[in-house]
């Protein structure tokens, strides 16, 4: 399952991090509840119990429910809604919480998947590993996977049982997420949500993974990813999809099961792919694809009866 956020390797009270903020910016509006044990990170909008996140008042409330929460927001929403988190309010809060997610990382430690993860993590001794891989402390390999010359794993990283991955694949790097703060600053988002790819699974030569931002990028079992692929943070490829040779999948897109991505796709951020979606050759993907789809173009328009991809 994939986990909603990234965890703190130990609680924090909801003060501390209240007590940093006005450090930074000075004293700050208050509302909802106080001292709450914080444990772990993600996007307000995939909710959760016990999250520190940040939303803009008129975003706050849209998303799956928050419990015990700290919120960094621009405004107070209605208290209707404020259920039993607490508000912060700043000038900037993606730019505040930015700033906070760095000092946790250095003074508390985050894991992606669960807490104690980067401790617990080890290669299986019946996994192959070339001598020229570099792979960080803090990555875990299911046994029979095979891990070819060049590639580079970074912390955080998950890979299942009998996978491949092919010569000079990265996995787990930072994609580009920067933000001019309303103070000027040029902001880098930590990634912290890490990589997790399942059983049975091949990444083809020179394709780059990257790491979640507060959500780890999901692969599944039984994937095909070509050389040369990329995929962006935060995606989420299901089970059984196949992606062939130069396609390129936006951050935070979903490819459910079965979809087909043929040779040199793009597909936007944000977007989904319906279950058993054909997209072919060269397709620029804009919009959402329903299941079962065949899309093909620049950009992309359904196409009765197109199918792209081996049978399987």
């Amino acid at each position: 399952m994939r986990p909603k956020g990234a965890f703190l390797r130990a609680p924090v009270n909801s003060s501390e991090i209240i007590a940093f903020v006005e450090n930074l910016v000075g004293p700050s509006l208050l509302s909802g509840a106080v001292d709450l044990e914080l444990e772990s990170t993600c996007d307000s909008r995939t909710g959760g119990h016990k999250q520190f996140v940040f939303a803009s008042c008129e975003q706050y409330g849209k998303g799956a429910d928050l419990t015990e929460s700290l919120v960094l927001t621009d405004g107070f929403p209605d208290e209707s809604i404020q259920g039993s988190n607490q508000f912060c309010v700043v000038s900037d809060p993606r730019a505040v919480f930015m700033d906070v997610l760095a000092w946790l990382i250095d003074s508390v430690g985050i894991d992606a998947h669960w807490r104690g993860f980067t401790s617990e993590a080890s290669i299986s001794s019946e996994a192959q590993v070339a001598s020229s891989a570099v792979i960080e402390p803090g990555v875990e390999v299911g046994s029979g996977s095979v891990i070819c010359a060049g590639a580079v794993i970074k912390r955080g990283s998950r890979i299942g049982r009998n996978t491949v991955i092919r010569e000079n694949v990265v996995i787990g790097s930072d994609g580009v997420t920067v933000y001019r703060a309303a103070d000027g600053r040029l902001l880098k988002f930590p990634h912290v949500g890490g990589v997790s790819i399942g059983d049975n699974t091949e990444i083809g030569a020179n394709a780059v993974i990257a790491g979640g931002i507060l959500t780890s990028t999901f692969i599944g079992n039984d994937v095909v990813i070509g050389n040369l692929c990329n995929v962006g943070h935060g995606a989420v490829v299901e089970d059984g999809v196949w992606m062939s040779v130069g396609s390129l999948l936006g951050g935070h897109t979903t490819v459910h099961a079965g979809a087909t991505v043929a040779m040199g796709v793009s597909v936007r951020d944000n977007l989904v792919i319906g279950t058993q979606a054909s997209l072919g050759m060269g397709s620029v993907v804009v919009k959402n694809v329903e299941p079962n789809h065949s899309m093909f173009g620049n950009p992309a328009k359904r196409m009765v009866g197109l199918k792209t991809g081996p049978k399987r």
